[in-house]
């Protein structure tokens, strides 16, 4: 039931869009929230605030992007953002019926990041964002008492925020590519994970503490599904950029679904030493042959309801019965230092204005200087000659110093060169692709011959990758020959093999090292592509930071470099990426990468290379 529960939790994320799926720094589109994806889906436009429009001197109430804690909220005239909730929510199913107290809290603290260096390593203490949460059954005979958790990230932004008001955990925080910290405890059990990468130290391994998957396990399936019913609801689209403030009748459809509202203002409610105007919303709901209702209390002023409750749906599933009541939430200019911990030890953290903690950057359309080359943009390809300084190149050989490091292993360091020269086999003219990798004392040699009519399947990318995996692996060859210390292997495209079949495997650890490279989903076609995809040299965007770098000596000539910070999410969102890439605009390949990869309660690895030759022949 345990692991069923967490890959519920993880599918959830997934569904909802709180993280980018596969890519890093958004992959070019505005990730949405439930309320938001209906919006798209129904065709209707809607602004991403969850201030009221109009108020004041029109009279016009209307409720913007429920569920929305990233805005500010507008009260007579001010900016205000929400920085404690407490409710009590209920959810009723073929399974029976629960109850919890939810508290949600965020702001600054100050707090120590650890590294796992043959045991637990003090790196310093950060101030860092906070998202703190308690799930407290009052109803559940399976939970085996409240459920606790502490998520801190280096940088707040809409992903983040996207759970904070609702009962979920703050899964956005949790897998943002900025998390630094998770810690929790459940029913006994203690869970915590620091990660160095978040803060820049990309070569420090994470600490981890206990066993995620048992605390993540305490709520039951039916309470999550129950939850993303609601959450998710079209009911709430329905009631968006509609005039709260009269009674009202009106019908709204979305997907099949038909809604039928019925609107009365009811006086006001106080949180937070404000006071709010409310309205009382009824609506029922048909699909198909399956019927329901519901009813709310809203304050068009606040993104979240006073009170709900009713039956909700999800497309073609299973009916719950939900109902949630805000029992105190509080209210601040600016984001403060919060007194929150688990049990390491945290303290208030120095406050933050608004504009300091939205880190955001704007998208960025714009195309690279005048007179700026976009060889770098080629992502590897070097199968035609590359124009630098007015002269045209053929790249015939690079060489890369590298190190890589994998949870629970030694730091490996190694010096990798790859190139092709033309020769003969059997008789026939064929190119010979090498890569000799110098690694621990030791020297392997990996040689595949092509025919060449198929040079440029390896020279457009997968040859001039600091790895041997895809090289090794790649189409059409005529031979394949390892030579290592003490070992041989060779096959032809014939299916003739000779010699030991794992010569040149080296080690687990080497594999998980070329496996972050390997085609589609590494460097060399994910996320270095996604730097290619997104990133401009002139501006930041998309998650993306870029400045100018220090030049470099290659070839007997100085390049200009330009550094490209980056972080997010890759494999289905499930683990976290940090690092730097440095590129040099005439180049067709990175001159350098830092990076780190990790998944909260798994492993980690951290790889880095760095260009220090390359061989140029002047085009004939």
């Amino acid at each position: 039931m345990k692991s069923r529960s967490l890959a519920l939790f993880l599918v959830l994320v997934v569904l909802m869009g709180v993280v980018a799926s596969g890519c890093l720094g958004g992959g070019g589109e505005e990730k949405t929230s439930p309320s938001e994806t209906y919006q798209e889906s129904s065709g209707e436009t809607h602004e991403t605030s969850s201030s009221p429009s109009g108020g004041g001197e029109s009279g016009v109430s209307t409720w913007m992007t429920p569920w929305d804690a990233y805005n500010p909220v507008q009260i007579n005239g001010q900016s205000y953002y929400i920085n404690y909730i407490k409710y009590t929510f209920t959810v009723k199913s073929s399974e029976g019926e629960r109850s919890y107290e939810v508290i949600k809290q965020r702001g600054y603290v100050k707090a120590h990041i650890y590294s796992d260096d043959n045991g637990k390593k003090d790196l310093g203490e950060y101030n860092l964002f906070a998202y703190y949460g308690k799930i407290t059954p009052l109803n559940d005979p399976d939970m085996n008492g409240p459920l606790e958790y502490l998520i801190l990230i280096k940088e707040r932004t809409k992903d983040t925020d996207a759970y904070f008001l609702t009962p979920f955990p703050d899964f956005g925080a949790m897998m943002s590519g900025t998390t630094a910290v998770i810690e929790a405890s459940y029913g006994g059990n203690y869970f915590y994970w620091s990660n160095p990468a978040a803060i820049g130290k990309y070569s420090e391994l994470p600490y981890t503490e206990g066993d995620f998957e048992t605390i993540m396990g305490g709520i039951s399936g039916s309470t999550i599904q129950g939850w993303m019913a609601m959450v998710s609801s079209a009911a709430w689209s329905g009631l968006e950029e509609h005039d709260l403030s009269k009674p009202d009748e009106y019908s709204f459809s979305f997907m099949g679904i038909g809604y039928n509202y019925k609107i009365e203002p009811d006086g006001t409610v106080s949180f937070g030493g404000k006071s709010f105007k409310v309205s009382n919303v009824e609506w029922s709901w048909t699909f198909g042959n399956v019927k329901g209702q519901g009813k709310a209390k809203i304050a068009p002023e606040l993104p979240i309801p006073v009170e709900t409750e009713g039956t909700f749906s999800q497309m073609g599933g299973e009916s719950y019965y939900s109902k949630l009541n805000l029992e105190d939430l509080k209210l601040s200019k600016e984001f403060e230092g919060i007194n929150v911990e688990i049990e390491q030890s945290t303290s208030p953290g120095e406050t933050g204005t608004s504009t300091e903690t939205q880190t955001e950057t704007p998208t960025s359309t714009e195309t690279p200087g005048e007179g700026l080359s976009d060889n770098w943009q080629l992502a590897w390809d070097a199968s035609k000659p590359i124009t630098i300084n007015g002269e045209e190149y053929v790249v015939k050989e690079v060489t890369f110093d590298a190190d890589y490091h994998v949870s629970g292993g030694s730091h490996v360091r190694m010096l990798i060169r790859k190139g092709y020269y033309e020769t003969k086999l059997n008789g026939e003219d064929v190119y010979a692709l090498y890569a000799i990798l110098n690694i621990g004392g030791e020297t392997y040699n990996y040689t595949v011959y092509v025919e060449p009519d198929y040079l440029d399947e390896y020279t457009s990318g997968i040859l001039w990758v600091p790895a041997v995996y895809d090289m090794i692996n790649g189409p059409d060859w005529v031979k394949i020959e390892v030579t290592g210390p003490s070992c041989h292997y060779s096959m032809d495209d014939s299916g003739n093999m000779e010699g030991d079949y794992n010569c040149g495997y080296i080690s687990d650890d080497f594999q998980q090292y070329n496996m972050v490279w390997s085609y589609p989903t590494g460097f060399y076609g994910g996320i270095y592509g996604d730097v290619l995809t997104y990133v401009t040299l002139t501006s930041n965007g998309q998650g993306y930071t870029v400045e100018p770098g220090d030049d470099v000596s290659l070839a007997g000539m100085e390049f200009k470099t330009y550094r490209v910070t980056w972080n997010g999410v890759v494999q289905g969102g499930l683990a976290q990426a940090n690092g730097g890439t440095i590129v040099a605009p005439e180049l067709p390949f990175p001159v350098e990468v830092t990076a780190s990869l990790t998944m909260p309660g798994g492993g980690a690895i951290y790889v880095h290379a760095k260009l220090i030759d390359i061989k140029l022949e002047e085009a004939s």
